[in-house]
């Protein structure tokens, strides 16, 4: 697991090179302007409006949000003491409390408090389903099951968890104001009257005023109202200045803020654009300094290489914690579903299935654009230093090499009777997807699957419906930061359930000590691999684009992102 920095906060901050930073500290007069791609919907990040929003809401939550943690170069966790602390105060049970120093204050003057805290919990756990709709869902918070408890002086809020949870220093995030959400909710102007209302809603499990508070929650953020006055209340380093529905979105340092990594640009201005190819352009056109480009049906990597190179441009190529990967459809209605089937040959179209992947072959087309790493884990990256014994042992080594032969054999001597059709699904825009199903359609035909493309530009409409067989897509590494291994098990995707995963699963949320947790996890894997969930074809690139006027910016550890260390930003006059 990753490194815990829980040294004092100077101490911190002087590792990653930010001490004596202040407001003053801010190059006066000082501008970035920013590309992301126009699925900008809500400035609260936590709450799920669609799929295609979610990693655009991220970015610019990472401006205008506190955190007790930030994530430095190197992949560590830093404690933002100067915001709070994080302490486990109880094993037996599991209590941990959240304690803000009071230093930070939402934009209106309110002091960001417990009742923010409390909100974040209420959010996550939805403990009476009031449709919260939260990313954090599947997070540890969902084994708080009771109300947590609120101090008398508002700055701690004390949880408690059926048993130890992985991410407890994490799970708890503030993207909403309590305050503005409870006032909104209830109608009325009064902050006070507001936030007794909603603590009585949570301590007396009041649904209809959670349901109230649920859709405040989400309707009072999203960009269609960022023109009334309360989503602009913010408590990050950033705060919104201005609006443009499906333009742009301009950001201001916070002139109050002291309650983290101090912001050296004075504006953020954000524009939003069509793809990456309209990036490219903007960055030779002077019109953005940063972006940070995703391949698409009309840009692949070496597009935007030569894009780059003929912008005088600087394009950073790494690798992330994401992977391409093929998952099967275990829901009723797929070929390898053992609900119809009988169960030793559906484990055998799936074995052969598997095995008929030329994972060297994609790995090698795709390498003509630029370097593509491997994965042979669902839990770690090959630059983890748990990666190699992962691998060793998960079963990966089965399957490095594609043997269609092996697998039309396994069918003929399981009397398995072909062709059978096998519904692919992936995302028309991805450039790597098309290029996998056509390496998939050469060899299928001679294992016995007829393989038919189901691709389209938007995945969600198909795989809610469960009309798909196998599904190329990229997806989080369980292990690494912003990973989640508890959603593989019962996915709404895939349909994907298996009692011996769950079990380990179980090990794993009892588990506080990182030792412990990889020791399961490396369980995880391997059952990952026997059970036939799918297989990683290797890591998705991440790519940071910057024109000359940017004199210092740091790309994201773990992947894609153009807003990654505000920090750590300078620009030329």
């Amino acid at each position: 697991m990753k490194k815990f920095l829980a040294a004092v906060a100077i101490a911190a901050l002087a590792a990653l090179g930010l001490t004596g930073c202040s407001s003053n500290g801010i190059q006066s007069g000082s501008a970035i302007r920013i590309a992301l791609l126009n699925d900008f919907n809500s400035l609260n990040a936590d709450n799920v409006t669609s799929d295609g929003a979610i990693a655009t809401n991220k970015e610019i939550a990472a401006l205008t949000s506190p955190s007790f943690y930030f994530l430095d170069a190197d992949e560590s966790l830093v404690s933002n003491e100067e915001f709070g602390t994080v302490t486990v105060v109880s094993k037996q049970p599991y209590k941990v409390r959240y304690t803000l120093t009071g230093a930070a204050k939402w934009s209106d003057g309110q002091m960001v408090s417990a009742n923010d805290l409390l909100l974040s919990w209420l959010a996550a756990k939805n403990p009476l389903d009031a449709g919260f709709n939260s990313i954090r869902s599947g997070s540890g918070l969902k084994w708080a099951n009771s109300v947590p408890v609120v101090s008398p002086d508002s700055k701690s809020l004390t949880v408690t968890y059926e048993h130890p949870v992985a991410d407890y220093r994490t799970a708890m995030t503030i993207t909403a104001a309590a305050h503005i959400v409870a006032q909104k909710a209830f109608d009325t102007e009064d902050a006070r009257v507001a936030l007794t209302r909603f603590s009585s809603a949570v301590s007396l499990a009041n649904l209809e005023d959670q349901k109230q508070l649920a859709a405040q929650y989400s309707q009072i953020y999203q960009s269609r109202n960022l023109g009334t006055l309360a989503p602009k209340v913010g408590a990050g380093p950033y705060l919104l200045k201005a609006f443009s529905q499906g333009k742009s979105l301009t950001l201001a340092a916070n002139p109050d803020f002291t309650w983290g990594p101090l912001p050296k640009i004075e504006t953020v201005e954000i524009k939003f654009l069509s793809d990456s190819t309209a990036m490219m352009a903007a960055l030779q056109a002077d019109e953005i300094d940063v972006a940070s480009p995703q391949e698409s049906g009309i840009a692949t990597v070496a597009d935007l290489v030569a894009l780059a190179k003929s912008t005088g441009s600087t394009l950073e190529i790494g690798g992330s914690h994401n992977i391409e990967a093929i998952m099967l459809n275990f829901g009723e209605g797929s070929a390898f579903s053992a609900a119809s089937n009988d169960v030793t040959k559906v484990a055998t179209i799936r074995n052969s299935f598997l095995r008929m992947i030329p994972i060297g072959k994609i790995q090698t087309a795709l390498s003509s654009d630029s370097p593509v790493i491997e994965a042979k884990s669902w839990i770690y990256s090959s630059k983890s230093i748990y990666y190699a014994p992962f691998v060793e042992t998960n079963g990966s080594k089965n399957f490095s090499l594609q043997n269609a032969e092996v697998a039309q054999e396994s069918m003929k001597q399981a009397n398995v009777r072909t062709p059978i059709d096998i519904r692919v699904l992936y995302d028309q825009n991805n450039p790597r997807s098309k290029a996998e199903f056509s390496l998939l359609s050469q060899y299928s035909a001679a294992v016995g699957f007829n393989l038919i493309d189901v691709s389209t530009r938007n995945p969600r409409e198909v795989y809610t419906t469960g009309a798909f067989d196998a599904y190329l897509a990229t997806v989080a590494l369980a292990g690494e930061v912003g990973g989640d291994p508890y959603w593989f098990t019962g996915s709404s995707v895939t349909g994907y359930a298996d009692p011996a995963l769950d079990s380990l699963l179980g090990e794993l949320a009892g588990k506080a000590e990182a030792m412990d947790q990889v020791a399961i996890l490396k369980k995880i894997d391997a059952q990952l691999y026997s059970s036939q969930f799918g297989l990683p074809l290797y890591q998705v690139p991440s790519m940071l684009a910057y024109g000359k006027k940017i004199k210092s910016i740091t790309a994201s550890p773990i992947g894609s992102s153009a807003t990654y260390g505000y920090w750590n930003w300078s620009v030329s006059n």
